[in-house]
């Protein structure tokens, strides 16, 4: 081990390696930490989190493994969008962790949610051969989950309705 690093890199480097290991992209949000930071309610929380270098060290690896980083853009409305129908609420308040659809009145965990357009988004992304993001469509992207015993369900699942699959 390099004995530079702290338990947090060390922690960091641990799960990077895991990820790229068991993935061949990996779809992330390109997050202004800088920005977050200077809020003096999240800056700690988010300096700890070190997402930055985290993002660094999956970019490195995947690099070397030959495989792809997508970064989706920060202004992407990925918490404000419902994940099956694609409607795009006006305002999502910070404090806000759950919601439900104004047009197809599926119930979100707005993390959870978020998560499911990020990766939709980037999927699109990739199948336009890196195309410019914007809002995707309607369809809901999903992949069955295969749960081993004693494992539990994501919150977001346990209050998510099934959607409709688009096909795009």
């Amino acid at each position: 081990m390099n004995e530079y690093r702290t338990p947090a890199t060390d922690f960091l480097h641990k799960l990077s390696r895991k990820l790229v290991d068991d993935s061949q992209v990996i779809i992330v949000e390109n997050l202004n930490v800088k920005g977050m930071i200077r809020n003096r309610k999240l800056s700690k929380s988010i300096s700890d989190v070190g997402w930055g270098m985290f993002v660094n060290f999956l970019d490195y690896k995947l690099k070397q493994k030959d495989s792809q980083l997508v970064e989706i853009g920060r202004f992407f409305p990925s918490s404000k969008t419902c994940s099956c129908c694609g409607h795009v609420v006006d305002e999502l308040t910070l404090d806000i962790r759950e919601w439900n659809c104004p047009s197809c009145f599926t119930s979100h965990d707005r993390d959870g949610n978020a998560a499911l357009n990020i990766r939709k988004e980037g999927i699109r992304i990739l199948s336009m051969d890196g195309g410019n993001p914007v809002l995707a469509d309607g369809g809901c992207v999903r992949q069955p989950t295969r749960k081993g015993k004693g494992q539990r369900s994501m919150k977001s699942e346990a209050h998510t309705v099934p959607c409709r699959v688009g096909v795009g």
